[in-house]
Order: structure tokens, then C-alpha cells, then sequence
């Protein structure tokens, strides 16, 4: 039996439930340090947003940095993204989510680091006021304004277990640090269960803290390599083979096959994968062959850099299915 937005256990994984239970238990214990004082919790003196998660996997936070960046820059703030840089590729100073935000905004300052105490001082020495902590809901070291905790609407908890027997970081009760819910894929939720889907994240979390329901939606289509844009929908009939490394290229299928787009080969990697020449050549002869063009994810295409050839990349924004968070709810 598996509880209100939990999907039923894998077998395999569901062994593995005892571990599942000790990482939980871990990371509990961590967390209580950090509560009580024993470890301690160092500030930069500028207020500090974490965007971040409860699962692994792909539950859209990149699309909500970027959304909080520009909100950010608008009301005059100078933002600054702080990430550990996981999948930075060796001498990359970003690495695929930073190069992607990089791109959408030159201005952005941004610092990847595993000691993100460090690379926060250094944000605040180029000049940022406004600091972003991308992944930092279990980065207890750097105190934080406000936790905005990004969870799958349709499975907020995968099969509900700790990793390695499910996808969970930290047990559920962690919503209790968080103090704004983002519900991303909610599209597919039925207007009549999301009082359910607040009712139940507000009990774990044991407040009536703020819940905001979100899609992430494709905007456009940007032509590689010379940079030119169309509107998403103009993928309707063109046949297109799938490169990704993403968590969740399922995700990126579905898309792309809701545009209209005939999907006609998928070259589908783990998350953050450095693609090979062979890997690359492989997808561009199948799109050739094919008489197909070859259509990858913004995120991947970041990796790719100035790559040469012709490819479709989608872009894909936040969009808010209630209405748009008051800025003076993130920005402090």
C-alpha cells in the first residue's frame, strides 16, 4: 500500500528498503546538527534563496533559477547562482545547467564550487546582492532566507523511500525546513486533486506555507548553429531524431511528441553525460539517413558548446497554472 502521490515500489529497489532506511536516518542526523547548533551554519550577509528538491531527478529547478534571476535583475537586484558545479566537465568553470543559464543571461554572476561557503564570498566580492543557491535544499552550511523546494506534482515522493531503494534524498519530513512549495509538471494534475496534493504536502510540512502549481512549457526552438529562432509549435510534422542526457528523457519524448513532431530514432543518455565524437557522429548519420533533424534539449545543447552541426534545440520556461507568486514572496 503506498501512500497519496507515491508510486508502487520496484521490486529490486523495494530489497533495498534497510539501506533506503539508514540513508534517511543519516541525513536526519545531519540535519539535526546543523539544527542544533553542532555544526555550524555560516551567512553572507545578503539574502540567500535556495532552490532545491527532496528526489533526484529532474524536477525543474533550473527553469525556476532562471525565473528568479530575471525577477530578480528586474527589481533592480544584482543575482548570483551558487551551485556545487556536479558534471562539470575537468577545467569547465560552469558546467551544463550553469553554461545554459549563462546563455539565456550574459549578466548572470555565477560560481560553481563544493564549498559553496567560499564561492559565496566570492559572488559577494563581484558585486552580487541577491544570491541563489541552485540544489542547496540539503546544503545545510550556508544559512539561507527562504527554501523554495521544487517536487513533481503528479509523484512529490517517487515510491516514497530514501535512496537507494527510491529516489527520496531525505526522508518527507524534511518539507518541514522548506518555506514555499513549487509543484512543477502540474499540468497533467487534475484541477480536483491539487486541494488534496496542498492538503497533503501542508500536513507533512506541518504549516500552511505557500503552494504554487507550474509547468514547465516549450517557448521556442533555436536553430544551431546559426542561432535562429522559431516558435515551438513550428515542430508540428517535422520529423526529428532525439539526442538527451538528461534525468528524465521520457519527459523530452513526451514533449516533443505533443508538439506534433515525428519522432523517428532517440539517442538517450544518463544524466550530465560528456557526449563522445562517436556518440555525436552516431545521432547525426541517423538523422541524415533518416531525412530527419536532429532535435536535443537546452540543457544539452549547452554541453555541446559551438558544435558545427545542424541541430533544433527547445527551450523550455516556467509558467505559473495559478497566479504568478508575488515577488516580494522570493526576493525577501
Amino acid at each position: 500500500m503506498t501512500a497519496a502521490g507515491e508510486r508502487p515500489p520496484h521490486p529490486l529497489r523495494q530489497a533495498l528498503w534497510p539501506l533506503g532506511l539508514l540513508y534517511g536516518a543519516v541525513a536526519a542526523a545531519r540535519n539535526l546538527a546543523f539544527a542544533t547548533g553542532v555544526r555550524r551554519v555560516h551567512r553572507l550577509g545578503v539574502p540567500v534563496v535556495s532552490i532545491g528538491n527532496l528526489a533526484v531527478g529532474g524536477t525543474g529547478k533550473t527553469p525556476t533559477v532562471a525565473f528568479l534571476c530575471r525577477l530578480a535583475k528586474e527589481r533592480g537586484r544584482t543575482p548570483g547562482v551558487l551551485a556545487r558545479g556536479y558534471g562539470r566537465a575537468p577545467g569547465a568553470r560552469l558546467n551544463d545547467e550553469g553554461e545554459l543559464l549563462q546563455r539565456r543571461m550574459p549578466w548572470l554572476l555565477q560560481e560553481q564550487d563544493p564549498d559553496r561557503v567560499a564561492a559565496g564570498r566570492r559572488l559577494l566580492e563581484r558585486g552580487a546582492d541577491f544570491v541563489v543557491l541552485d540544489d542547496g535544499f540539503q546544503h545545510r552550511r550556508l544559512h539561507r532566507d527562504l527554501d523554495v523546494v521544487c517536487l513533481d506534482a503528479r509523484l512529490p515522493f517517487g515510491n516514497g523511500q530514501c535512496l537507494p531503494a527510491g529516489d527520496l534524498r531525505e526522508f518527507r519530513s524534511g518539507l518541514r525546513r522548506a518555506d514555499v512549495l513549487l509543484l512543477t509538471r502540474a499540468g497533467s494534475l487534475a484541477p480536483e486533486h491539487r486541494a488534496d496534493r496542498v492538503h497533503g504536502l501542508r500536513r507533512i510540512a506541518g504549516r500552511d506555507l505557500p503552494v504554487h502549481f507550474c509547468e514547465h512549457r516549450p517557448s521556442e526552438l533555436v536553430r544551431r548553429p546559426d542561432g535562429a529562432n522559431e516558435p515551438a509549435t513550428a515542430l508540428r510534422g517535422r520529423r526529428v531524431v532525439l539526442l538527451s542526457a538528461i534525468a528524465r528523457p521520457g519527459g523530452f519524448r513526451a514533449t516533443a511528441a505533443a508538439l506534433g513532431a515525428e519522432i523517428v530514432g532517440e539517442f538517450a543518455h544518463r544524466d550530465h553525460h560528456t557526449f563522445t565524437e562517436r556518440e555525436l557522429e552516431a545521432a547525426v548519420e541517423h538523422a541524415r539517413r533518416s531525412d530527419a533533424e536532429l532535435l536535443t534539449t537546452e540543457k544539452d545543447d549547452a554541453r555541446l558548446g559551438d558544435a558545427a552541426f545542424a541541430r533544433l534545440v527547445l527551450r523550455i520556461e516556467l509558467q505559473f497554472l495559478d497566479a504568478e507568486p508575488p515577488a516580494e514572496e522570493w526576493l525577501l
